[in-house]
């Protein structure tokens, strides 16, 4: 079965011999047709794919078939995490499996601290949103034609698509914190629609800052656009439905994967990768996942990213049938989730772009004056850069630029500290009219 190999993500051909004798020390060892070089990792590390040739302990003390392992299950990796501190893997599987994870964890290193200074970020953002509101509004027409389209089972314009989805990767590449800003823009009755163009962003915007190339970008953001498609194909009483589904209801919606897939397959002229997004960005790394219960060796790279940015936008929206969370309520689920539901790495870095509070998130303060955040300080990640919105008795103010990493009083010298995070149902703030007064 064919395997995306995107940056890294592919199937092992370690050797699966039984009689494949262990080597005693780091250098490689020769087998009769190549040479296998042992890398030491954490068993934390460990993935299903990867081909354990040695251990930090003798074989025998580990209740273990064979003097080397391919690890197919979750099972197996449980196993060798409760006998062993570290274990070595083949050369293949260090390259294919965990380099990569290595990579990402080192990949905050890579940036520059953050200096925030509130008038050049203020007009970096106005500068930004004026070039880009233009192309935030086509990409909402355009994807609910688009929509419309799949429903009535006709062609779809996919070149209109790779054409907004660069723009899209132009404008993030130059300062992600506008689309941010434009994304908080939501009506629960467009919610497909609307939350198909703020996956593409999300993506994106997380794809910079993995470090992926353009074309990673602008592959992730088809990704984003596309991967709900399948839903135009599910009946919309059931979609719309504000009261609990069925079980049968439940695996009717649970359809539009394999729809969406089929529907982007016939299309033609789609990158298999991103037809196989809108099938695969519910399965789960344990298998638990739908609509074929895979493991995670069988999800790319773009698969890992979409499954983590739909979950995220999903809970901090509202719906016909929930009204949404907290960004930091939702990123807690993300990471207790994390290894069993989605790439745990990817979770990790996830989490950390966004930040505890992401930008364009609504707080309320210990004194009860509402704020929004403005930037995130990377040394003070409870901290943010924020304005003041209202005043302590809730009324609106002229918005103040604030930095808590400097430890502002307010009007009767309390220290000023986040109390809790809102979502944005939890108040009447209109980001609509927030915007045009930034532009």
């Amino acid at each position: 079965m064919k395997v995306f190999d995107l940056l890294g993500f592919k199937r092992s051909s370690a050797s699966k011999d039984p009689t494949h004798q262990r080597a005693n020390n780091l250098k490689p060892k020769k087998t009769t047709d190549k040479i296998i070089e042992k890398r030491k990792i954490p068993a934390s590390r460990l993935r299903v794919g990867m081909t354990v040739v040695d251990l930090d302990r003798p074989w025998t003390e580990v209740p273990v078939m064979f003097q080397e392992l391919k690890l197919s299950t979750q099972k197996e990796i449980h196993l060798l995490q409760k006998y062993c501190q570290h274990v070595f893997i083949d050369d293949e599987s260090y390259h294919t499996y965990y380099k990569i994870i290595e990579d990402l964890s080192n990949r905050k290193q890579l940036y520059p601290k953050l200096n925030f200074r509130p008038k050049e970020a203020s007009q970096s953002l106005r500068q930004e949103l004026k070039k880009i509101k233009s192309t935030f509004d086509r990409s909402y027409t355009h994807i609910y034609q688009l929509m419309s389209d799949v429903q009535r089972d006709s062609k779809i314009d996919i070149e209109g698509s790779k054409e907004l989805v660069s723009h899209t990767v132009d404008s993030i590449l130059r300062n992600e914190t506008a689309m941010f800003w434009l994304s908080k823009i939501k009506h629960q009755d467009e919610y497909t629609s609307e939350h198909c163009v703020r996956v593409g962003i999300l993506a994106i915007a997380f794809g910079k800052y993995l470090q992926l190339s353009r074309e990673n970008l602008e592959a992730l953001g088809m990704c984003g656009m596309l991967h709900d498609v399948g839903k135009m194909k599910v009946p919309q009483d059931i979609l719309n439905k504000p009261a609990s589904l069925s079980p049968e209801e439940f695996a009717e919606v649970k359809k539009h994967t394999l729809l969406g897939y089929e529907f982007l397959k016939n299309h033609g002229g789609i990158d298999e990768q991103i037809c196989a997004v809108a099938r695969n960005h519910h399965e789960r790394m344990n298998g638990d996942g739908y609509p074929r219960n895979v493991e995670s060796q069988l999800l790319s790279l773009y698969d890992r990213i979409i499954a983590i940015v739909d979950s995220y936008d999903a809970m901090t929206s509202d719906r016909c049938y929930h009204k949404g969370i907290p960004a930091s309520q939702a990123l807690s689920v993300l990471y207790k989730e994390q290894t069993n539901h989605y790439d745990a790495e990817l979770v990790q870095q996830f989490i950390h772009m966004v930040g505890i509070y992401p930008v364009g998130s609504l707080v309320e303060m210990n004194n009860g004056q509402l704020a929004i955040v403005l930037s995130v300080n990377e040394d003070h990640k409870l901290e943010p850069v924020i304005e003041l919105l209202t005043d302590i008795e809730g009324n609106r103010i002229q918005p103040i630029a604030t930095d808590l990493s400097r430890h502002p009083s307010d009007s009767e010298g309390n220290i000023l500290r986040i109390k809790r995070a809102l979502a944005d149902s939890d108040t009447s703030f209109c980001y609509e009219s927030y915007i045009r007064t930034v532009e």
